[in-house]
């Protein structure tokens, strides 16, 4: 990927700056040190999953703010929100009713005895409440309570001091916040594992088996085994829909194109289903890899258009003869600190993970709620109970960031107030960088100047399809040159026929060069053009549709699928050529592209520098950040340290769709800069991981705290740093380390300098700066 900068403007980078935000081991250096098995795995797999609704909502919203700062829009009042009209009948909502408190329904969970029908085996339950006590001589990170009950949920979503509601409205500056009501423990018919159990890893899975086979079914059940308790208990159902009416007070999605979305649309707003025994995040108890990972999607998108609330067909889950659905929705376990929960949440009001969701690890870290910050605690015996807040891209698209701009040429003294309690001052500093020119190579056509690309992001389903008139033949092929660089195992490539017009497909395997047929296709081309041979003969005869489809997961994005050079073959002769040089040709496309071997787009990207201080949640950067240091003796131990105070700078840089370091090296959307990037290693010379690299990122006019750091409990002392009170980008490598390529990121080299002139600290904490673009 090569990077231009251009000309830009204060006005033009703060018109795209929201707009543009919804879009292995090191090569080098010191081994890294790896994850004990008791480490919280939030950091190595997506729980965010994709859901297409969502995702055009998100870019509705990104359409209006930039079409609000740029002048080529107003906002307006519609039942108390502030809407944008993008479009004919569509709407997107840029700040929520004033005060809003939303509501979140939860059930609790616990499993049975039968053991699915598709094999995915696994033990009996669990029951709640089964999870032992730990050993406190021997573990001091996992949570636990004498008794899950529905009070201790209750407290952690609506109690007057930490909890759900508490957080949200601290976090937003007292513009939001939520209140919900919780179930008692009911029970569904399957054990754990036939909704957690890992399809993508079995040995073997004919039926291609998914997240959908496991996780849609356990919320359908939850729905059914709540509305059925409510029967027994004596409730008539219009007793049922009269309670579930009260979360029904959003339209999510606008359904009716009206602009207002204070208004039921059938569908329950936030909902929550948590289930008995641990996540499989934080390792998964006795049921081991069979417990589900905690995560947020919508059940049932494959029925969008066709089930749902009369008027309102997005799929879902019926809750009972209630009227109601479930759509949205995140699960989370039965000891789930507060962190997993706000986290979760997080994704339902649409941020993104900021972790490394390819398995690496970058130095968002504890820094923010939406990666590591989910598992900080104040607690000695346990982590996860107290999350510290977001960083401020997170505030920043969520509407709750107080901010100031210094534009480009200016040079201006700011007066920043905490993070957490700026006290009428603004809580951040947006410095604007001028507009990118992002440039990707990928390949040559194979011959010509064109050629079709299947597209490379996450989730993805695309497709390349045409008619193709088969009527008076016996045999038939279509052949394709390919040029494919496809993530094994989870993303792939397929040729597919339809003999119905399209209403149901079937595979055609595919011949590639050395003569191996395969109904899918992963891996690498090496780089290099090759032939793959689709055989249609069993559609002889026939009008068929033929299409190629490129679907992937999400987690790690490769240069997906090129083809050229295409021909049909009837009976032995070729029939038809298309070099994709004339155009579209024959093709339609749903999300592939004709395209000559690169992409060029322009990409904003800007600094956002914050005053990190032990206040409010964030007091949690002192207590919170662990170290699992004793896994030879005392795997479940850790031992705590303290983030360092200060100004923490980060870089948001939209030429990324993601913050996998470990795919793109000192590149992501939203990364910290760590001020002091030369990697801690231990004496037997392996790395200290990233999740504790960062401990001492910030910039300011305090020396840092020493800290010392155990691995299989032989120590290593950090000794006390000098303070560093200047920011300047203008070296690209400055804050960033070879030895250590997934941790900070690389700058912009602009010449931008943010100074430390001011740092106090107590009960007013206040920074002054002066900030140079």
């Amino acid at each position: 990927m090569r990077i231009r900068k251009i000309g830009g403007t204060a006005a033009g980078i703060t018109a795209a700056l929201v707009a543009a935000s919804l879009t292995g081991a090191p090569a080098n250096g010191a081994p890294a040190q790896a994850d004990t098995p008791k480490e919280p795995s939030r950091a190595s797999r997506q729980d965010n999953l994709y859901n297409p609704l969502e995702a055009s909502r998100q870019e509705a919203v990104k359409q209006a703010i930039a079409d609000v700062v740029s002048g080529r829009a107003k906002a307006v009042q519609r039942n108390g929100s502030e809407v944008v009209q993008i479009g004919k009948n569509r709407w997107a909502e840029l700040k929520k009713k004033a005060d809003k408190v939303d509501p979140i329904f939860t059930i609790l969970v616990e499993f049975g005895d039968q053991v699915g029908p598709d094999g995915t085996g696994g033990t009996p339950g669990p029951r709640y409440n089964q999870i032992p006590e730990p050993n406190r001589t021997l573990d001091n990170s996992t949570y636990w309570a004498s008794d899950f009950n529905r009070d201790h949920y209750l407290k952690m979503i609506n109690g007057p001091g930490e909890s759900m509601a508490d957080f949200y409205y601290k976090q937003s500056g007292g513009k939001y916040s939520v209140k919900g009501d919780v179930s008692e423990w009911v029970k569904l018919p399957y054990n754990e594992a036939r909704y957690g159990y890992n399809w993508d890893e079995a040995e073997e899975n004919p039926q291609n088996l998914d997240d959908t086979d496991t996780y849609w079914p356990f919320i359908e059940d939850t729905a059914t085994a709540w509305y059925n308790s409510q029967l027994a208990a004596g409730k008539t159902p219009a007793q049922i829909k009269t309670y579930l009416a009260q979360f029904d007070i959003w339209d999510r999605y606008d359904h009716d194109g009206d602009g207002n979305f204070n208004e039921p649309d059938g569908y329950i707003d936030h909902f929550q289903a948590i289930h008995a025994g641990e996540g499989e995040e934080a390792g998964g108890g006795a049921q081991g890899a069979d417990a589900i990972w905690s995560h947020r999607w919508a059940v049932n998108l494959d029925q969008v258009g066709e089930t749902g609330p009369a008027g309102n067909l997005r799929g879902g889950t019926p809750i009972g003869d209630s009227g109601l659905w479930i759509g949205d929705y995140t699960t989370e376990p039965e000891n789930g600190g507060l962190g997993v929960f706000t986290h979760e949440y997080g994704h339902d009001l649409g941020l993104p993970d900021l972790y490394d969701t390819a398995g690496g690890d970058n130095s968002t870290a504890f820094w923010t709620l939406m990666s590591g910050g989910s598992w900080m605690s104040h607690d000695a015996n346990s982590i996860g109970t107290s999350p510290t807040y977001m960083g401020p891209w997170e505030k920043l698209f969520l509407g709750w960031l107080d901010y100031t701009v210094v534009g480009n040429g200016k040079t201006k003294l700011v007066s920043l107030g905490s993070a957490a309690t700026p006290e009428g001052l603004p809580q951040a500093v947006l410095v604007p960088l001028p507009t990118q020119t992002v440039t990707t190579d990928y390949n040559k056509p194979h011959s010509g100047a064109f050629e079709w690309w299947s597209g490379s992001a996450d989730d993805l389903n695309n497709t390349l399809t045409r008619d193709i008139d088969l009527t008076g033949a016996t045999t038939a092929a279509l052949t394709t040159q390919i040029w494919y660089e496809i993530e094994e195992g989870y993303d792939f490539f397929y040729g597919e026929a339809s003999v119905n017009g399209g209403t149901t497909w079937t595979r055609v395997p595919g011949k590639a060069a050395d003569g191996t047929v395969t109904d899918r296709l992963d891996g690498s081309s090496g780089e290099e053009w090759t032939s793959r041979e689709y055989d249609l003969s069993a559609f002889a005869g026939q009008n068929i549709k033929f299409r190629f489809r490129y679907q992937s997961d999400g987690g790690v994005a490769l240069k997906g699928a090129f083809l050229d050079d295409i021909a049909i073959v009837k009976d032995g002769a070729v029939a038809e050529t298309d070099d994709v040089e004339a155009g579209t040709g024959a093709w339609t496309s749903s999300g592939f592209t004709r395209f000559g071997g690169s992409t060029s787009v322009q990409s904003e990207h800007f600094y956002l520098a914050e005053y990190r201080t032990y206040t409010g949640y964030d007091k949690s950067l002192k207590t919170g950040p662990y170290n699992f240091g004793f896994g030879n003796t005392k795997p479940d131990w850790v031992e705590k340290f303290p983030y360092q105070d200060g100004l923490l700078v980060w870089y948001v840089n939209y030429a990324f769709g993601d913050n996998n370091t470990s795919a793109h090296h000192g590149g992501g959307l939203a990364l910290p800069v760590d001020a002091r990037p030369t990697p801690i290693v231990f004496q037997d010379g392996v790395r200290l991981g990233n999740r504790r690299q960062p401990f001492d990122a910030t910039f300011g006019l305090q020396k840092t705290d020493a800290v010392t750091f155990h691995r299989n409990g032989v120590p290593l002392t950090v000794a006390s740093q000098p303070a560093i009170p200047t920011f300047d980008d203008s070296d690209p490598n400055r804050y960033w380390s070879a030895a250590n390529p997934w941790n900070s990121v690389k700058v912009a080299g602009d010449g931008v300098k943010i100074s430390v002139w001011l740092e106090l600290t107590g009960a007013l904490p206040v920074m002054l700066l002066q900030v140079k673009n």
